[in-house]
């Protein structure tokens, strides 16, 4: 759940003109550009008005000349650039100026009103742009009535000009919003493109795109449902310092049915605030992704996921609609209002984004396949090539059972030797079945293995091992299979290094890690040295797990093996 921020973290979550106009250093240098271009075009134009007007535009030419260039070197040379808006509302005063001095002589530098509505849109959003779109076109009205009172005396093109403006500049600022986000959206999707690597899985993949895209968009929390054909429903968070992660348990399935309840083709937006601190007030709205419509559609199940998410402001969004069940990205973030454009924006993103996540999920899927192929090969192998010997082993032993009578003193032996190749016989086994069918599925394989395991350390070390597994350990083959060695290993390390006469291998599972932890009694009065089992670690890497070796001060030395469950 989203928690509260603090003040250092305040400056990143705010949202609008200001983030857009500190991430865009180009954009800034071209308006820069342009200024200066428009300075030029002034003062070409200015040499066509007459005598008497000429030099007094000359002069505000220059100092809009001046403006424009130091502008642009602040933004090619400078360390602190640039980024107050009122650099457009000083930019709309020049030209206003230049055509209050121009009076009827060029109608030039009323259209040139429409650049200043072009740098604040771009730049800032398109409210902003609107904003000095209806400055500009006040402006130019003010200037027509100040010059004469009679409008019945000006001429049509005259009086157009300022209604060219309040018409024209509401269009350009939208056309420049849209091309800000149309090349947002191409950038975000080519640095993710790159970043993201099908082959590395669908989790690497999911933990790329998660946090590049809850970074970008200030979110405080970000959840990505992923479920693909042939696939369970795999569920990712991220929060806002980066903390990655897979859910399971009753979280994961508390979440994953309220995200299923979404609409597959409709994008939301979801606020939940507090009028005057007070009264409570939320507000849904939405979008179909195909015709770009506005609908209610989605409003009951968004309302339902903010209330278990808490969240202020939220936007979910599906991905890869192609399969059976689609996927869903739902950022929120405690401080940042998400608008429609917004949720457009992520959409757009993750459209493109969509074959990546597909293409991993495949590449995933194929590579499980034939690992199960390979399985298979091998366990027919290990069948034909050890398990007949060991029968031949088996029977060889029996029938030295049976010849040695039950006074022959090595017939106790004997018999443990007979038990022992029983065992491996049936643990040969079990590993042979499962390789064959390529089985890869959860079951309780693991702790009948530890058990084994025990005995038959006591049986030939003499030290007495307890196995203790907490609940229905439903633990998949491949995983108990990179377990047992790490515990074998922990064991050997008992028998090699210490004197303990017994120990304990303790399993259990919490919400998303198996843990497994190996003890042994030590002496209070001489404790071990600290030390790190470099094998043990090896092996707990190779599945992103962890080893934490414990030495307590009531004399007890617990190593513990933590791997997560998505491994």
């Amino acid at each position: 759940m989203p928690g509260s921020q603090s003040d250092s973290n305040t400056p990143a979550r705010r949202n609008g003109a200001a983030a857009r106009a500190d991430n865009s250093p180009e954009l800034r240098r071209v308006l820069a550009n342009i200024r200066v271009l428009i300075a030029i075009v002034a003062a070409t134009e200015a040499v066509s008005l007459s005598a008497s007007t000429r030099p007094t535009m000359m002069i505000a030419v220059l100092g809009y000349a001046a403006w424009a260039g130091w502008l642009c070197w602040v933004e090619l040379h400078g360390t602190r650039p640039i980024r107050s808006m009122l650099t457009s509302w000083i930019d709309a005063i020049w030209i206003l100026l230049f055509a209050w001095l121009a009076g009827t002589q060029s109608s030039l530098y009323t259209l040139l009103l429409l650049f200043p509505v072009l740098f604040a849109a771009l730049s800032f959003g398109f409210v902003p742009g609107l904003v000095i779109s209806l400055f500009s076109a006040a402006g130019a009205a003010g200037e027509l009535l100040l010059r004469d009172m009679d409008i019945g005396r000006h001429s049509p093109e005259i009086i157009l000009q300022p209604l060219s403006i309040l018409i024209l500049g509401p269009l350009v600022a939208g056309l420049a919003r849209a091309g800000v986000q149309m090349n947002e959206q191409m950038s975000i999707a080519d640095r993710l493109l790159g970043a993201a690597d099908p082959r590395l899985g669908v989790k690497r993949v999911a933990e790329t795109l998660l946090r590049a895209v809850a970074r970008h968009f200030t979110a405080d929390l970000g959840l990505l449902l992923i479920w693909l054909p042939g696939g369970d429903a795999r569920l990712f968070r991220c929060d806002r310092n980066g903390r990655f992660g897979e859910l399971d348990g009753e979280l994961r399935t508390a979440f994953v049915d309220a995200l299923v309840r979404l609409p597959a083709d409709v994008v939301s937006v979801h606020h939940y605030t507090h009028v005057l601190g007070r009264f409570p007030l939320r507000y849904t709205s939405g979008f179909d992704l195909v015709n770009k419509a506005p609908t209610n559609a989605a409003r009951a199940a968004v309302q339902d996921l903010a209330e278990a998410l808490d969240a202020h402001s939220m936007i979910a969004i599906p991905i890869c609609r192609r399969g059976p069940h689609p996927c869903r990205l739902v950022l929120e973030s405690a401080h940042r209002r998400y608008r429609s454009h917004d949720a457009d924006l992520v959409a757009g993103v993750m459209d493109q984004l969509a074959p990546v996540l597909e293409n991993a999920g495949l590449l995933e899927r194929l590579a499980d396949e034939a690992m199960a192929t390979e399985r298979a090969r091998i366990g027919r192998d290990l069948h034909d090539n050890a398990i007949q010997p060991y029968l031949g082993l088996k029977y060889g032993i029996e029938a030295l059972a049976r010849k040695a009578g039950a006074d022959n003193p090595l017939r106790t032996d004997i018999l443990t030797l007979q038990e022992v190749a029983l065992e491996e016989l049936h643990t040969l086994r079990e590993l042979v079945s499962g390789m064959r069918n390529g089985a890869s599925g959860g079951d309780d394989a693991l702790c009948p293995a530890l058990q084994r395991q025990a005995r038959r350390f006591k049986e030939l070390f003499g030290i007495d091992v307890s196995v203790q597994c907490e609940g229905n350990l439903s633990i998949r083959r491949k995983l108990a299979a990179a377990i047992f060695p790490m515990v074998s290993e922990a064991l050997t390390n008992i028998r090699r290094h210490t004197a303990a006469p017994r120990a304990e291998i303790l399993v259990r599972a919490d919400d998303n890690n198996y843990v497994v932890e190996v003890r042994n009694p030590h002496d209070i009065d001489s404790p071990p040295e600290p030390f790190v089992p470099r094998s043990v670690v090896e092996r707990a890497d190779s599945v992103s797990g962890c080893v934490v070796v414990d030495i307590q001060r009531n004399g007890i030395t617990a190593l513990m093996i933590s791997i997560p469950k998505t491994t």
